[in-house]
């Protein structure tokens, strides 16, 4: 009975000092690095669209990411997104603003309010959007991010 009673205690002991560990775990969240790379990477997003330079952009998505368009149907693969972002002829001004970053391991969330002026191909006139996009990122085997799922308002 005492030998019972001694391990209960010593197994609520573990438990409590693993749940504190996973607690304080998970409240790290991204590194500095990561954090600064997401950065970087958004710089780079902003710049290939700047240019409208949609192969180099696509790159930037994994090979299964999904872009969910307001209203519209699913986006699914990198190359089916890098078609619907070659309807863009020049893109004129882009200037996304990121608000929340945060994930954990080898994902990211980011809450971004965006405006972005854009002349359609076959088009003259400018087309202003703006709103407010979730992006989730994934981490990859080099440490760089990609889009992962990016819907938006």
């Amino acid at each position: 009975m005492k030998n019972r009673i001694i391990l209960i205690i010593i197994s609520l002991i573990m438990i409590l000092i693993i749940s504190c560990q996973t607690s304080s775990h998970l409240k790290k969240g991204l590194s500095d690095q990561d954090i600064s790379n997401i950065h970087s990477f958004f710089e780079l997003h902003k710049q290939n669209a700047l240019s409208s330079d949609w192969v180099a952009d696509a790159l930037l998505y994994t090979k299964d990411a999904v872009r969910l368009p307001p209203g519209g149907d699913p986006i699914k693969g990198r190359i089916t997104i890098q078609e619907s972002l070659e309807a863009i002829d020049t893109v004129l001004s882009f200037t996304p603003e990121i608000i929340e970053l945060d994930g954990y391991g080898y994902i990211a969330y980011v809450w971004v309010k965006y405006s972005f002026t854009s002349i359609p191909v076959g088009s003259s006139e400018p087309i202003v959007s703006s709103g407010k996009s979730l992006m989730i990122l994934r981490k990859q085997h080099d440490n760089s991010w990609k889009f992962h799922r990016v819907m938006w308002n």
